[in-house]
């Protein structure tokens, strides 16, 4: 995985019915923090790939190629129940139970669980985000936690909170030629801020926003992207 200025769509972050969330808890799964403030589970690829990145540290400390700017897609990838060992339980799931949970979304969620039982996605961004410092803007860490506030589980509360510490938050400061585009439905003001932010600090921005990227690449502009595949909130 490289970077690319080709990803993939994340058309919902959430999908979960939150009037079904409270039968799932976290108890016995977490088993310390580290120093680092990162939940600590045996076995856990979510601790792994976050404790293989670098701490959020001043942005002078931090040389040009190693630094990733986190978008809203990136961060819900990373705490999801999907990518964090709930394939079993939601392949368990009877088609009711899916239908009742996630509404006309469970074949949107059952396509992310074969996904990840083929090519699991932490394992994968931990090749991509190990020794690299990552950050956030204003504008991501906002749609993120509201996101998780209304979306999210127990576990996906807990996986969000450790990854927001070890993340270093920006200000919102796109660059200038990501600004001077047109606002369209694919570059709307929200992807400007977020991308034009990675594009101002020379990161390329970790999403699954291909619609984004792709309208931006038909502009003429390059615009450095690491792409992932989509992943959504369960409410685990």
């Amino acid at each position: 995985m490289g970077l690319h200025t080709q990803v993939f769509q994340l058309n919902i972050d959430c999908v979960g019915d939150g009037a079904s969330k409270s039968d799932l808890g976290v108890s016995g799964m977490v088993s310390g923090i580290s120093g680092d403030g990162v939940v600590s589970v045996p076995g856990d690829a979510f601790s792994s790939l976050i404790l293989a990145m670098r701490p959020a540290i001043p942005e002078a400390n931090v040389c040009e190629g190693e630094m990733i700017n986190f978008d809203t897609t990136a961060l819900v990838a990373l705490v999801s129940g999907i990518s964090n060992g709930g394939t079993e339980r939601l392949l368990k799931m009877s088609e009711l139970d899916l239908a009742l949970r996630f509404k006309s979304n469970s074949k949107f969620v059952m396509d992310q669980v074969k996904s990840e039982l083929q090519r699991p996605m932490l394992m994968e961004l931990r090749h991509v985000l190990a020794g690299k410092s990552g950050i956030i803007c204003e504008t991501v860490n906002s749609e993120f936690k509201e996101l998780v506030k209304m979306c999210g589980g127990p576990s996906e509360k807990l996986r969000a909170s450790s990854l927001l510490r070890h993340l270093r938050l920006v200000p919102d400061q796109p660059s200038a030629r990501m600004m001077g585009l047109p606002n369209t439905r694919k570059v709307a003001l929200k992807n400007k801020i977020v991308f034009g932010t990675g594009d101002h600090r020379r990161a390329p921005t970790l999403t699954a926003n291909i619609g984004s990227v792709r309208a931006i690449s038909q502009t003429g502009m390059s615009l450095l992207t690491i792409e992932h595949r989509p992943r959504a909130l369960t409410g685990d």
